[in-house]
C-alpha cells in the first residue's frame, strides 16, 4: 500500500510517497512511511514540480535548512562534510531572489552501445516568501514522527567567527588609529588654552523709560521682559492624537473568498494538529487570516484557556515575518474549535454574526 504525505503552504507544497514497514502502534491509526519512493516539490508559478528520490530529498532538507539559517543570521555556515556531492544547492542572486539548483543523481551507465542521455540540471528562482514556505514545509515534515522517523536534522548555533568582514583588517584598523591620533592632538591643543572666566548670569535690571505727560517728561523704570513658556492651550490646538489617525483593518466579506480561506485554514489545522490526551474540554479560538492564507493572529475566546494554547498547532502555524506585511491589510476572522475527540470546527465569524 502506497502512502502519501502532503505538507502544503500558500506558495509551496511538498509531497512524499512511500511504503510502510510494519506497524508502529500509534494511537491515531496513521501508518508510518519508512521507505521513500518519490519526493515532489511544487512552487506557485512553476508548472513542473521538482522530483527525486531519497538522496534528492535528504540533500534538499540539509541544504535548505543550512541556507535559511545563514540567511536569517547573516553568517556563512561552514560546508558540512558529506561523502557525496550534494544534489541540491541554494545561493542568492540579484534582488530578493534565491536560486535553487538540482543536479541529477549519478546512475550507472547503460549496458548497450548507445549511452543514456544525461538528465538536465534544474534551476528555479525563488522569492523570499517561496523560500520560507519551503522551509516551513520541511519543518512540518521533521515534526511528523510517522514520516521517515529515522531522518533527522542536526542544527547547531553559528559562531560570529563565521562572519566575513567586508574590508581587510588593515583598512578597518586605520580609521581607529587616525581617530586616536586626532584625539591626542586635540587634547594637547586644549590643554594650552587658558581657563575661561565664567560669570553667573545676573538678575534683570530695571531699564529707564521716558514718558511724556502733557508738556513735561517723566522717567519710569520697567523690568526687562523675559521669555514666557507657551501656554498649555497652544499644545491642544495642534494635530489630533495618534489614535484618531489610525483605522481598523478592513474585513473580508466576499463569500467566495471566505470559503476559500476557510478551506485553506481547515487543511492546515487538520494536517498539523495532533490531539493531546490532557485536553478535556473544547478549546475555542478567534483566528485572523490574511488574503494570502497566512495566519497572522489568534486569541482564545475563553481567557482561562490561554495556557492550553501550546496543545494546539496555532503557535507553529502563526506567520513568521520575513519582511513587512501591509498595514491594515484586509483580514478574515474565524472561530476554530479543537474538540477533545480530535475533531475540528472552523466557522466564519462574519457569517455567524449575520445569522
Amino acid at each position: 500500500m502506497t502512502i502519501e504525505r502532503q505538507y502544503s503552504l500558500p506558495n509551496c507544497k511538498l509531497i512524499l510517497q512511500g511504503l510502510p514497514q510494519g506497524t508502529d502502534g500509534k494511537s491515531d491509526g496513521r501508518a508510518s512511511l519508512n521507505l521513500l519512493m518519490n519526493a515532489e516539490c511544487h512552487f506557485v508559478g512553476y508548472p513542473q514540480p521538482i522530483t527525486g528520490g531519497r538522496e534528492f530529498f535528504e540533500s534538499l532538507v540539509r541544504q535548505v535548512s543550512r541556507y535559511a539559517q545563514g540567511f536569517l543570521s547573516g553568517l556563512t555556515p561552514p560546508e558540512p562534510h558529506h561523502p557525496k556531492p550534494e544534489l541540491v544547492e541554494l545561493h542568492s542572486i540579484a534582488g530578493d531572489l534565491h536560486q535553487l539548483t538540482v543536479y541529477p543523481a549519478q546512475e550507472q551507465e547503460s549496458s548497450g552501445d548507445a549511452p543514456l542521455p544525461s538528465p538536465a540540471i534544474v534551476k528555479v528562482d525563488l522569492t523570499t516568501v517561496q523560500l520560507f514556505d519551503l522551509v516551513e514545509a520541511i519543518d512540518q515534515f521533521l515534526a511528523d514522527s510517522q514520516t521517515l522517523p529515522e531522518l533527522s536534522l542536526q542544527l547547531k548555533p553559528l559562531s560570529k567567527r563565521y562572519l566575513k568582514p567586508e574590508q581587510p583588517v588593515a583598512q578597518r584598523v586605520m580609521p581607529a588609529a587616525i581617530g586616536v591620533s586626532s584625539l591626542a592632538l586635540t587634547a594637547l591643543a586644549l590643554f594650552a588654552l587658558p581657563i575661561p572666566d565664567v560669570k553667573r548670569p545676573q538678575d534683570p535690571k530695571l531699564q529707564p523709560v521716558e514718558t511724556r505727560h502733557g508738556s513735561s517728561l517723566q522717567t519710569e523704570t520697567v523690568p526687562t521682559p523675559t521669555a514666557t513658556p507657551p501656554s498649555a492651550s497652544s499644545s491642544t490646538t495642534g494635530e489630533p492624537p495618534l489614535a484618531a489617525n489610525l483605522s481598523s483593518p478592513e474585513t473580508i466579506s466576499n463569500p467566495e473568498e471566505l470559503n476559500n480561506l476557510k478551506a485553506q485554514l481547515d487543511e492546515k489545522l487538520v494536517k498539523a494538529w495532533i490531539p493531546a490526551t490532557d485536553v478535556k474540554v473544547p478549546l475555542v479560538y478567534r483566528v485572523s487570516v490574511a488574503k494570502d492564507g497566512a495566519i497572522v493572529g489568534y486569541k482564545p475566546l475563553n481567557p482561562s484557556q490561554e495556557q492550553a494554547t501550546e496543545q494546539t498547532p496555532l503557535p507553529d502555524l502563526l506567520y513568521k515575518p520575513v519582511g513587512n506585511r501591509p498595514q491594515n491589510e484586509p483580514l478574515a476572522d474565524f472561530q476554530v474549535t479543537f474538540n477533545p475527540d480530535g475533531s475540528l470546527e472552523v466557522q466564519s465569524l462574519s457569517v455567524m454574526n449575520n445569522q
